[in-house]
């Protein structure tokens, strides 16, 4: 029944189910990697990965940093935001616009939030007392 002739053919299918296994994880491992450039900011305005540097992007503008409290996403693109709230150092709660892409998509900042991680706004002041976000970094 079993013999050597059936553990040889065992044999064969355990290496061609690691080397299939190897393969799919490298697979797995380059996809995630991918997605995690895309989600950085594949779309960004100026070609970078979405992670520039706000000071020499928008070098007049006013700019703060804190914690997100809240991320409301742009149901027509939900890469983009309708409004970010966050709170920064001295307790002073934000909230900002946007009118497109700033930077990063509301999947990073809903990571930023979920991490406690915090974040810089270069902002606009618009009329009413409200702020448009122009850019978004880590």
């Amino acid at each position: 029944m079993g013999g050597p002739h059936r553990d040889s053919h065992r044999g064969d299918f355990l290496s061609i189910s690691n080397n299939a296994v190897a393969r799919f994880v490298a697979s797995v491992a380059l996809a995630a990697l991918l997605a995690g450039i895309l989600a950085c900011g594949g779309d960004a305005p100026l070609g970078g990965s979405g992670h520039g540097d706000g000071d020499s992007l928008f070098p007049r503008l006013p700019k703060v940093s804190g914690h997100i409290d809240r991320v409301e996403a742009d149901p027509g693109n939900p890469r983009h935001f309708l409004a970010l709230e966050l709170t920064d150092a001295e307790g002073r709660k934000w909230r900002f616009g946007s009118e497109g892409w700033v930077g990063v998509s509301v999947g990073h900042l809903k990571d930023h939030q979920i991490q406690g991680t915090t974040v810089t706004v270069w902002y606009e002041r618009q009329q009413g007392n409200t702020q448009l976000a122009r850019f978004v970094g880590d």
